[in-house]
């Protein structure tokens, strides 16, 4: 792989100013030493080149998630404008990179709870409607109840307002995302802050949103806009254990169980709904129909636990642990 470098140096004589009162010259400013910035930058182009030398070999033996992470390692030190000839080479085949601006988040931000996303407490009801419903989600044959779950309800007429989009965060803190399922309406914008002092490079791979975040550390962050109803699976480049999932709701009433399955509406106006229900250990929601009565109701609902137990993959869609 042949690349020209090229390398700028303006160096600026910064004269001795005297004083106003036309005492003691003022202190001189020590003008930066070139021969250190040359052995600096040069060392991170020598570094930048032995990366992507290591980064074409691993694309043509086909493993192409170790080189484009190689690659990604050279463009850090780079910056992205002096390889952007390459990058279609190295992430073709991967999702959409996302390359706004990275902005930065305070490191004390308060850590993410492991669930988000309720619409009786995004937009509470000035005036409660009569009706409410409580309910649990199970899975076959599992007792006591495994993994998250999220609940919609859609009036049967199929007219109702659209929520309000919202602006939630879902950030990488100990090698671990939280919130691990969040619900959104449609139209919402999710933050993506790394608060580790590692690289984290989130992706989704799903049909109603495909993305690359890249890498980046230390509370960066990156806005991701949802705008169109799904299931939207993400992962970690990097880490295989990590895993969460976004679920964009165009319906009007959304939440996510606890622990324990339990979801509850508050107030709802009497009458027919078409219920949707995911879980996390599930691959498609269940869809039925229940009448909410003008006081309390109650419903159960079984899925079936089909999803794969594995660890997903990577970016470029090969399972975890298997072949290039």
């Amino acid at each position: 792989m042949t690349r020209t470098l090229s390398i700028f140096i303006l160096l600026v004589a910064l004269p001795v100013a005297a004083a106003p009162d036309g005492g003691a010259p003022a202190v001189a400013v020590k003008a930066p030493d070139p021969a250190a910035a040359i052995a600096e930058r040069a060392q991170a182009l020598k570094e930048a080149s032995e990366l992507l030398d290591k980064a074409s070999a691993a694309r043509t033996r086909g493993n192409r998630n170790f080189a484009e992470q190689l690659f990604s390692s050279a463009e850090l030190i780079v910056g992205p404008d002096a390889v952007a000839e390459l990058a279609g080479f190295f992430r073709e085949g991967a999702p959409p990179r996302v390359n706004t601006p990275l902005k930065t988040l305070p490191k004390d931000t308060p850590a993410q709870p492991a669930v988000v996303g309720n619409s009786d407490d995004d937009a509470p009801e000035e005036k409660p409607k009569k009706g409410s419903l409580a309910g649990t989600v199970r899975l076959e044959g599992k007792a006591p109840i495994e993994g998250l779950a999220v609940v919609t309800l859609e009036p049967a007429s199929g007219k109702w307002r659209r929520r309000t989009p919202r602006t939630k965060i879902l950030e990488q803190r100990d090698r671990q995302f939280a919130p691990r399922v969040l619900a959104v309406p449609v139209g919402s914008t999710v933050t993506f802050p790394n608060f580790d002092n590692v690289y984290h490079n989130v992706f989704s791979r799903s049909d109603s949103k495909s993305f690359d975040l890249g890498i980046y550390k230390g509370g960066a962050a990156r806005d991701v806009v949802f705008d169109k109803e799904g299931i939207i699976r993400l992962g970690c480049n990097l880490h295989a254990n990590m895993a969460a999932h976004i679920i964009v709701v165009a319906a009007p009433h959304y939440a996510v169980t606890d622990s324990t399955g339990h979801f509850r509406f508050k107030s709802l106006e009497p009458g027919k709904y078409k219920l949707k229900a995911w879980n996390e250990k599930s691959t498609q929601p269940v869809v039925r129909d229940v009448v909410i009565a003008p006081d309390k109701n109650t419903v159960s609902v079984v899925m079936a636990a089909d999803a794969s137990a594995g660890l997903g993959t990577d970016k470029f869609g090969v399972a975890r642990g298997g072949k290039p």
